[in-house]
């Protein structure tokens, strides 16, 4: 299992912790990109016009029914992409909005599972 823990604290979101390259890009895009607004990126999704947003930290490509995400700024030679359905992406957009976005929660932490990002909150 592949995890990422997000911490509120001044004011915003930020990825605090990742087991790996990918869930800190996931953790990246959600805590910078998205923060408390997932409109844009449905809208992003369900338009045939535009494959590709280059976001502050995070870079989106949508290829044959996947959203691949890079991050922006990578050191390496050859940047790690995280790779997701449509239905995946959508979920998560879904989740943010109901979990965090809503609740405003002091941690979240992304679970990747079985083929499943999960969305787990905590407010101590």
């Amino acid at each position: 299992m592949d995890c990422a823990k997000i911490t509120y604290g001044f004011g915003s979101y930020d990825c605090s912790k990742a087991d790996s390259i990918k869930m800190y890009i996931l953790g990246m895009f959600l805590a910078r990109e998205v923060s408390s607004d997932i409109s844009f990126f449905r809208q992003w999704l369900f338009d045939p016009e535009y494959t590709c947003i280059d976001g502050n930290t995070i870079e989106l490509d949508k290829e044959s029914g996947y959203i691949l995400l890079r991050d922006t700024y990578s050191q390496e030679k050859i940047p790690t992409t995280l790779k997701m359905s449509n239905q995946q992406f959508l979920k998560l957009l879904d989740d943010w909005e109901e979990k965090v976005i809503k609740l405003k929660p002091k941690e979240v932490t992304i679970k990747y599972e079985n083929d499943e990002f999960v969305i787990e909150t905590k407010n101590e």
